[in-house]
């Protein structure tokens, strides 16, 4: 006999709500107040940090108190459906062009500019859940979405910082010691004998991955995922549905985490907020995808395949997390394309190396491909019937202005720099 489903969660659900909601509330009266108190330059962290917490607070406890109201009333919830992907991304220029105006002309920033900062972190994310919700055939609800969002929003970030705190101590006691061994492997000759061989076994690599791995991929996979065994076997019934919650977990960790990154570049170097949004932007699929492969194993491993499941997901999630973190320098330092690393490029006024540039868009590609072949994998047997895609001459009218807010912004920042750049194409 099937068990009925535990209300438990539920209960938590709405008294963690409650309380993101009566902080949503302090953080909206700091953020209508504190500009009439503080000085300009000094109001704007403040109100990113307020703008945050009220996002988190106000939707975020919002979601929680209904959803979790609605399930120990066992009230149906509705399934869950998203815009088309595209409309994400359309959002997402015309915020990039709109904000990089305000900050850098100083139109209102303590108050306009906030919003879109979090449009800014957001918007990229839930495009990835369009996409792969609609391929996937729209698998779970607005309820199992909403829930596994705020615990990807909240306990998963606690359980970072705890996780974080502690493994610190680790990192100190058990793993800076290796650099004194990595240390003798540093002044290799090139054309040495046997130097590749030496080169890919050098310790100093192996600690880089290491200490890059244990610092945030570890605690943060783990952490993200807490939340989908809450939900139990009587309400995930299918790997599409377990895939689903993993993903929506790992955004609302994404845009929390894109918030801190963001924030501190909106504050303090203006343009280059535009910059480190687009490029997060890019690869916004890490979180989510890692998130989703790891509830990908935990349901298989639930039905009957073993630990093993889980623990190859939790490794692969790490391993593409810790390639996105660090995986750069041993990058360049295997190939010797250190070199050649001093060429930079100027993206909404942040000065990247283009090496990198091209190395985190080679694996956001990658991390799609990965994404795409799961959703095929566990869809095949499906007929989900996604629905067709029309493109309008509104659409496509639309897509031409947001094209030009980001194009003008990017233009004018690097027209400094294009004698550089020409010389680095073309040569002198």
């Amino acid at each position: 006999m099937q068990t009925k489903p535990s209300k438990f969660w539920a209960y938590i659900a709405v008294l963690i709500g409650i309380f993101l909601l009566l902080s949503g509330l302090a953080a909206a009266i700091g953020y209508f107040g504190l500009p009439f108190f503080l000085s300009v330059g000094e109001a704007l962290s403040y109100e990113l940090g307020n703008i945050a917490a009220l996002y988190l607070g106000l939707l975020g406890g919002a979601l929680a108190v209904y959803h979790g109201m609605g399930s120990i009333a066992n009230h149906k919830s509705s399934k869950l459906k998203l815009p088309f992907f595209y409309v994400f991304w359309i959002i997402l220029g015309l915020v990039l062009g709109l904000g990089t105006l305000i900050i850098n002309n100083d139109i209102a920033v303590d108050f306009l500019f906030p919003p879109l900062f979090v449009l800014g972190a957001a918007l990229s994310v839930f495009a990835v859940l369009a996409w792969t919700y609609r391929k996937m055939g729209f698998p779970i609800t607005w309820r199992q979405a909403s829930l596994a969002f705020i615990s990807g929003s909240t306990l998963s970030i606690i359980v970072t910082i705890i996780l974080g705190s502690i493994i610190s101590f680790v990192i100190y006691l058990l793993v800076n010691p290796l650099w004194y061994i990595a240390d003798e492997f540093a002044y290799i000759g090139w054309g040495a004998p046997d130097f590749i061989e030496k080169l890919f076994a050098s310790p100093l690599i192996l600690v880089i991955l290491a200490v890059t791995a244990l610092q945030a991929p570890i605690p943060e996979e783990f952490a993200k995922a807490l939340g989908v065994p809450m939900f139990g076997r009587a309400r995930i019934k299918n790997e599409r549905q377990a895939f689903a919650i993993g993903l929506a977990s790992g955004a609302g960790f994404a845009i929390l985490e894109n918030m801190l990154y963001e924030g501190i570049h909106a504050y303090y170097n203006g343009w280059s907020w535009g910059g480190i949004t687009l490029l997060r932007s890019i690869g916004t699929v890490l979180h989510p995808l890692g998130t989703g492969i790891i509830a990908l194993g935990w349901f298989r491993m639930r039905e009957g395949g073993g630990a093993g499941k889980l623990f190859k997901a939790y490794l692969l999630s790490v391993g593409l997390h810790t390639l996105w973190n660090g995986g750069f320098e041993p990058l360049v330092y295997l190939t010797g394309l250190s070199y050649y690393t001093n060429a930079s490029i100027s993206v909404y006024g942040e000065t990247l190396n283009i090496l990198l540039i091209g190395y985190l868009v080679l694996l956001s590609l990658g991390l799609w491909w990965l994404l795409r072949r799961i959703v095929n994998e566990i869809s095949e047997r499906v007929d989900t019937k996604p629905e067709t895609a029309p493109v309008s001459s509104r659409l496509i009218a639309i897509w031409a202005v947001a094209c030009t807010a980001i194009i003008i912004p990017i233009g004018a920042t690097l027209s400094p720099a294009w004698k550089e750049i020409r010389t680095l194409i073309f040569g002198s």
